[in-house]
């Protein structure tokens, strides 16, 4: 098995972290600058022991000089002795005299004689922290330093202010955390225009453009005043922006379902102009059996191609119905749908297909694909001239040429089937260009202004357009 990951906690927001560490940085700052004052107080008061000890030895060797001088070491004793009688500022527990170097030590008091430490330190608190050795070098005329020390105790001395630096340290403590609170407040309260700044944006985000509220606005010429202002002008500009891209929905929505509309009804009037055709063939040559199942055929293909726009129009809905392919017989249908508009406009059409077997593609679509194109064409040409179409299959699919003999094409027409965006000259265009899209063909353009037109299509084997 994979261990398990552990997740990881949500990051705090800044609302939070932020006034945390304001707090944090206050409290530390506050703690430590008591600490080095309390720190410094300590060493003034160690400073100030070690001068009680100087002062307290003066007086000792004012009073040992005379015996000290005369090597009277029963004096010295005797001194000792009677300054360890007189307790009532410093308390002594041992005083020591060593008239001379080499010369054991006098002593009074409790304990034993302690060594001389060298180098000879003039004040040093004992490891107990209880007591303390205050120790000096006294010159004797015609002899050698003698050293003297005196043991204080200093228990009720160091007791109070071990009392006094945890008060203090409590207090510091307690300081500090209330500079912490109030740290964190003031953070927070600085930062309230900006969260609620913060809390607009999200709500922007979410669609939800509602004015700042003003029950507290902030100070004019403030910083968070020109936030505010900031922020009002860009909730009301994504105000606009959302009422006008809902209009420019509503109004894009309305252009497509009329342009929806205008599609088919150009698909389905092409087909009926063949249709009636049909029906003027059956009133005219009704009683022969050829025509009149000619113009029955006509009218079965015509009323199927008005199915299938309708079919395609419903695909986004149900999905597409399955294609047919191309056959010869689409070829014949589509010259005689546009037999009669190229005898009212005088045109010449003449269609070339070498189709032996039915082409594997979408037979609706190149339906309406190549009724538009011809539509177009015999449009573009004047009186007297000709339409062709030629279709031939090719070892990579099938070549779709339609020729005219007019101006050429309009630079938006021309733009159009070359692929580029834009609305173009007319609907039947945009549908050539849509079918195509559905057959994934390919088209070529060879227009000018003042010479003929040639449209090349070429339509690859789709695989499903079955029979």
């Amino acid at each position: 098995m994979a261990p398990m990951r552990r997740l990881a906690p949500p990051p705090l927001p800044l609302a939070v972290k932020l006034p945390l560490l304001a707090a944090l940085c206050v409290f530390l700052a506050a703690v430590a600058t008591t600490q080095v004052t309390s720190r410094a107080l300590e060493r003034e008061v160690d400073r100030a022991l070690a001068q009680l000890g100087a002062v307290y030895l003066d007086g000792l060797a004012a009073a040992l000089a005379r015996p000290l001088a005369e090597r009277d070491e029963a004096a010295i004793a005797a001194t000792l002795q009677a300054a360890l009688g007189v307790q009532e500022g410093v308390r002594e527990r041992q005083l020591l005299v060593w008239p001379a170097p080499g010369r054991p030590p006098l002593r009074a008091g409790e304990g034993e004689a302690p060594p001389l430490p060298a180098p000879l330190p003039a004040f040093a608190l004992e490891p107990d922290s209880r007591s303390a050795w205050a120790r000096r070098l006294l010159p004797v005329p015609g002899a050698g330093p003698a050293v003297i020390a005196a043991r204080l105790d200093l228990g009720e001395v160091l007791a109070r202010r071990e009392a006094l630096r945890l008060w203090l340290l409590g207090l510091d403590l307690a300081l500090a955390g209330v500079a912490a609170l109030l740290a964190a407040l003031l953070a927070r309260r600085a930062m309230a225009p900006l969260l609620l700044v913060a809390g607009v944006l999200d709500r922007a985000g979410a669609g939800d453009f509602r004015p700042l509220p003003t029950a507290r606005p902030p100070a004019p010429g403030s910083e968070a005043a020109r936030l505010f202002a900031a922020a009002e002008m860009m909730l009301a500009r994504l105000a606009e922006r959302e009422e006008l891209a809902q209009r420019l929905a509503e109004r894009e929505q309305a252009a497509g379902l009329g342009e929806l509309a205008a599609t088919i009804a150009h698909e389905v009037r092409n087909p009926l102009a063949g249709m009636l055709t049909a029906l003027g063939s059956l009133r005219r040559f009704g009683a022969a059996e050829e025509e009149r199942a000619r113009a029955c055929d006509l009218l079965e293909r015509g009323l199927r191609q008005i199915e299938r726009v309708v079919e395609a129009t419903l695909a986004t809905h149900r999905g597409p119905p399955e294609p047919r392919p191309l056959s010869a017989e689409d070829f014949q249908d589509l010259e005689a749908l546009l037999r009669p508009e190229a005898a009212r406009r005088g045109v010449r059409l003449r269609l070339a297909v070498r189709l032996d077997a039915p082409f594997p593609a979408d037979a609706l679509a190149a339906r309406q694909a190549l009724l538009n194109l011809l539509l177009n064409a015999l449009a573009a040409t004047p009186a007297g001239g000709a339409v062709s179409l030629t279709a031939a299959e090719e070892p990579e699919g099938l070549r779709i040429e339609v020729l005219d003999e007019g101006p050429g094409l309009p630079e938006p027409a021309r733009r159009l089937l070359s692929g580029e965006r834009g609305r173009g000259p007319g609907l039947g265009l945009r549908v050539v260009m849509a079918q195509l899209a559905r057959l994934d063909g390919r088209i070529a353009v060879d227009s000018a202004p003042g010479r003929a037109t040639r449209i090349v299509l070429h339509l690859p084997r789709r695989e499903g357009a079955s029979a």
